[in-house]
């Protein structure tokens, strides 16, 4: 019988335990026991074993430092696992911030070949470590792995690369937003919604809230600027989608479409358009019913 997910984790684990005793118990070299930590970090995390795993990457941050000391080299897939990883153990306070800085010192050493990292890997890491640093309140500490991204995605017409395209794209122009860069933000946003529009003409998008949330963020931008004609048409294609989304059963969470009818319903009311307020308000209304009906099935057994 094949070996269940957590089962895996497990012989992994005590293969890495294996390894460490045996390093222990030898004339083992640092780098080898670099690797070890790494590895059972990586795993113990996997598993959810959060303070075992912190003490492995920080047991390997402090390993590096004295490989650095005898004026050794360490791999730079290697260096920037570990401080990736720490940070993102340490979560979303300024040690977070400060081991991505740490691990950006050499991203742009990491090549395919490197250790622990593929190209794909790469990408996943920094747009992970992108929306990190978004989400900590460090949008500044962005740019060297937007840049990273830059130089792995441009240029590579396939989907997967194109989709993690529009991805870097809405994660840099959110750290321009956030730096109140608007003009710039709005330029990539733009660019963002332009990727998004040929994927989904082929059918490729993998996502669509990557395009809505392109649509919202340009239209918030609109709208502090006072460009309501450019904020309503962002908001109707931003609604567009969402709708599109729900009669597919692929929306999850329909707060935010009922936020962005509410949206345009106020904007309407503020130009006197009742007319269209009122359309805007009712399917709020019939979206939040909705919303209520279900809760009644589910929690109350209504249909029973």
């Amino acid at each position: 019988m094949a070996l269940s997910f957590d089962e895996h984790l497990e012989a992994v684990l005590q293969d890495c335990n294996d390894r460490i005793n045996q390093l222990e118990d030898s004339d083992h070299s640092d780098i080898e026991m670099l690797d070890a930590l790494i590895n059972r970090g990586s795993v113990l995390s996997m598993m959810e074993y959060y303070t075992s795993a912190l003490s492995d990457f920080e047991d390997a941050a402090d390993l590096i430092a004295k490989i650095e000391r005898k004026g050794e080299s360490v791999d730079p897939g290697s260096f920037v696992r570990v401080f990736v990883s720490r940070g993102e153990l340490y979560g979303d306070d300024g040690r977070m911030a400060d081991d991505y800085a740490i691990a950006s010192v050499r991203l742009g050493e990491v090549r395919e070949g490197s250790k622990f990292y593929d190209r794909k890997k790469i990408i996943r890491m920094c747009l992970d470590c992108c929306e990190d640093l978004l989400d900590a309140g460090y949008p500044g500490a962005t740019a060297p792995f937007v840049d990273k991204l830059y130089s792995l995605l441009v240029g590579h017409d396939d989907d997967w690369s194109r989709n993690r395209y529009v991805e870097t794209l809405n994660v840099n122009a959110q750290s321009m937003k956030d730096m109140e860069m608007d003009n710039e933000a709005m330029g990539i946003f733009t660019d963002a919604i332009e990727a998004g529009t040929e994927l989904v003409e082929k059918g490729s998008l993998e996502d669509l809230m990557s395009m809505i949330f392109a649509f919202v963020m340009r239209g918030d931008i609109e709208q502090k600027k006072g460009l309501i004609d450019m904020y309503l048409i962002d908001r109707k294609a931003a609604i567009s989608l969402l709708e599109e989304m729900m009669s597919m059963n692929k929306l999850d969470d329909i707060s935010v479409l009922v936020r962005l009818h509410q949206d345009l319903a106020n904007t309407y009311l503020t130009l006197n358009m009742v007319k269209e307020a009122e359309e805007h308000l009712m399917r709020e209304v019939m979206l939040n019913m909705d919303g209520a009906e279900e809760y009644i099935r589910e929690y109350v057994g209504r249909d029973k």
